[in-house]
């Protein structure tokens, strides 16, 4: 499909043309301009589509190169958009989350189906993947690029996660025997290795939560008890954002997370895999999702977390401070949703709000003399709320004598690598560890040796057999 790309201070309209789809830029436009291109642009898309449909169903079109050749049993004469967008309904609404099911839906429509999708699925070669994922790599321009000279180019990171649907989706077509083997199983995908996230020491991080700790400013006292959850129990954005009052147990001394905050297409309400809990109410009838709390991704993210008494004063007081705003400011125009983490008019706060307002807040305290050392200055603007799962990981890893198992649950991750995954190590733990070790060594060779009385007494001691053994060995006194 034809998409916007800001340019220069105007917009560009990015097209596909001719049976090589090759990229045509139309640049220098106003937004209004760019819009009215894009949608005769996409209308062209949509008739080219249509008259390749025709031209392979009458014959006339030399797309079948390969002389169908990977057939199956029982062949399709569908073509790769034909065919995917019926996977999507068939195999992605039963094992797909709403998340993934609109993302692999858009990722279709913006980079497969208009230079890829024309082709059947029979006729599909390793070679022509390949083909298509340098022109991915070399040539196509990013549907959502915001201007960015750095990202003008789609990613590996991208490519792969296209790459994993259609190998998925061609699996199927094997096991339904419309193809004999899979040639994406082939494919030479880019190379991408995962950026990590860089994240402040847990030290630095309680640091900023003694900044944040001012129970007379409700806005930042609602940072600062987020940030205490999102620490205390290794818990993320969107969960942080879902719990609510009934969650929270001060009796037990426990926090029950089991939902996560986050917008939903309308379309896809009725995913089998999605399990909507609430469903705010709609401020604008014209929106295409909805704000909910729905159940996580995994099993592995209900859980139960343990507070500690730092935790219950601070929850408790924010419970106290939100009573007094609805008494004595909002009284009946106050949304009660119920919600632990919301804004003074009880409407929530959506995970990229926490993050900004954590940004801003570390930008504050850079500005205000504070120093992190733990990350470098040129990396600090890449952390964010996120990363405090990291510190509490770190923090818990340590606490905990290295009882990956433990951190594991309290983080709610389905694997334990994810907790080495998230774990960091810094300058100062090398530092320790080194120390550590000659401290150890020392002691070593402070120890006097033992006497043969002591080492007999030692064996003895730690082998309780070995008394009787002697003794039965000494005549009987007389």
């Amino acid at each position: 499909m034809a998409s916007i790309v800001p340019r220069n201070g105007k917009y560009a309209v990015v097209s596909y043309e001719g049976d090589d789809r090759t990229p045509v830029w139309k640049s220098g436009l106003t937004y209004a301009q760019a819009e009215k291109l894009k949608e005769r642009k996409t209308s062209e898309e949509k008739k080219w589509r249509e008259q390749k449909r025709k031209e392979r169903k009458s014959g006339k079109s030399n797309d079948n190169h390969a002389s169908a050749t990977n057939a199956g049993e029982n062949p399709t004469d569908a073509t790769v958009e034909e065919f995917m967008e019926d996977f999507i309904i068939k195999y992605g609404t039963k094992h797909w989350g709403d998340s993934y099911f609109s993302s692999g839906a858009s990722r279709m429509n913006n980079y497969v189906y208009p230079y890829f999708g024309h082709h059947r699925v029979v006729d599909v070669t390793t070679q022509m993947i390949d083909e298509y994922y340098d022109f991915l790599i070399n040539k196509c321009v990013p549907v959502a690029n915001r201007g960015n000279k750095k990202n003008n180019r789609v990613s590996a990171a991208l490519v792969r996660d296209i790459h994993k649907v259609l190998r998925t989706a061609f699996n199927q077509a094997r096991r339904w025997k419309n193809i004999r083997a899979n040639p994406f199983l082939d494919a030479d995908v880019p190379e991408h290795k995962a950026k990590e996230r860089p994240a402040f020491s847990p030290e630095e991080f309680e640091r900023i939560l003694r900044y944040t700790d001012e129970p007379d400013d409700y806005e930042r006292y609602t940072l600062h008890v987020a940030l205490s959850i999102q620490y205390h129990c290794t818990t993320r954005g969107g969960e942080v954002g879902a719990l609510q009052w009934p969650d929270y147990n001060p009796i037990d001394k426990k926090l029950h997370i089991y939902k996560t905050l986050d917008r939903v297409e309308k379309k896809n309400l009725n995913l089998p895999k999605l399990r909507v809990y609430y469903t705010f109410p709609v401020l604008n009838l014209n929106n295409k999702t909805l704000t909910v709390l729905k159940s996580p991704k995994t099993d592995a993210a209900v859980r139960y977390s343990e507070l500690n008494g730092i935790m219950i004063e601070r929850l408790d007081n924010l419970r106290a401070m939100q009573r007094n705003l609805i008494e004595t400011v909002f009284g009946a125009s106050y949304q009660d949703n119920q919600l632990i983490i919301c804004q003074p008019n009880g409407h929530p706060i959506m995970p990229e709000q926490l993050n900004r307002k954590f940004k801003a807040i570390i930008v504050e305290m850079r500005e205000n003399g504070h120093e992190f050392r733990s990350v470098p200055e040129r990396l600090q603007d890449e952390v964010v709320f996120h990363s405090v799962r990291a510190a509490s990981a770190t923090k818990k890893l340590k606490a905990s004598g290295g009882n990956i198992n433990a951190v594991k649950i309290a983080g709610g991750w389905a694997t334990a690598d994810m907790v080495i995954k998230y774990s960091k190590t810094y300058v100062e733990d090398q530092v320790s560890i080194a120390s550590q070790m000659e401290e150890d060594y020392l002691n070593l060779e402070q120890v006097a040796p033992l006497s043969d009385a002591e080492k007999l007494q030692r064996m003895i001691r730690d082998n309780p057999e070995l008394a009787s053994t002697i003794l039965s060995t000494i005549p009987a006194l007389t």
